[in-house]
């Protein structure tokens, strides 16, 4: 007789649990649970104003930065509450790095622009070193290498987006949040972040919020389908696009609703 099987699964590296968050009296998310295995991508899709992005900021402590936020119930990272007293929140962000939808950069060089984190964290390393290793991650390092002083504002807009990427890297986070990264981007650059994900995977966690049904099924392992702040399905993402359970994943994902 075979022993019985001691395997269990390893925890999240982040969970919402029963996450609720309102901005002042609208409503954004209601009763949210979402655990993000380690080592996965996980996509997050939905129409447009279902909670994708507030769902992320929640992953970080973002929402809290906006004026009169309420949230509710809980978000852990490795285990931890992530609004226990005494957790840094500063801190939280830089494991839990988020890259926003339109490339946020400094009016800096390439360089600076990877280094002001590092920086401002107190950094002991070699920086030359870091940006290296951060731009050759994201395929910019043969372009820049060679003029790490240009002024990043006059990469390509794709370029751009990559060193935002780099710039988020440099914090040696354990967690990407990706909220709409390509949806600026032409085909070709979108190309480029999409290949990249798959590439980060092998060292990070990735959450990616897009609105593009096509990518959340060629990038992700889970794919959670978000509608009025509801989470209506979470599961493997072959399993949910090819047999969604909920008729209101069906609707959206065959395109009728936009």
């Amino acid at each position: 007789m075979n022993a019985p099987s001691t395997r269990t699964e390893a925890p999240p590296v982040l969970a919402a649990e029963d996450l609720s968050v309102r901005f002042g009296p609208k409503t954004a998310l209601t009763g949210v649970t979402l655990p993000v295995a380690r080592g996965r991508v996980v996509s997050i899709i939905g129409p447009s104003a279902s909670g994708k992005t507030t769902l992320l900021r929640a992953f970080n402590r973002l929402n809290e930065l906006t004026p009169g936020v309420v949230t509710t119930g809980t978000v852990r990272f490795n285990g931890v509450d992530i609004h226990d007293e005494g957790v840094d929140p500063v801190e939280v962000r830089r494991r839990v790095g988020m890259v926003f939808q339109q490339a946020t950069l400094f009016p800096k060089s390439v360089f600076d622009n990877v280094a002001f984190g590092p920086r401002a964290s107190g950094y002991a390393g070699d920086l030359q070193e870091l940006a290296e290793e951060v731009l050759t991650a994201v395929d910019l390092w043969s372009g820049a290498a060679g003029d790490l002083d240009a002024p990043a504002l006059t990469l390509s807009a794709g370029q751009q987006q990559r060193l935002c990427i780099a710039r988020t890297l440099a914090l040696k986070p354990e967690v990407l949040l990706l909220d709409e990264p390509t949806s600026a981007l032409d085909p070709a650059a979108t190309a480029r972040i999409e290949s990249l994900i798959h590439a980060l995977k092998r060292d990070y966690t990735v959450v990616l919020a897009t609105h593009g049904r096509r990518q959340a099924a060629r990038l992700s392992d889970m794919t959670a389908y978000l509608a009025g702040g509801e989470l209506v399905e979470y599961g493997p993402t072959e399993s949910l696009f090819t047999n969604p359970r909920d008729p209101r994943t069906e609707s959206y994902l065959t395109g009728r609703i936009p």
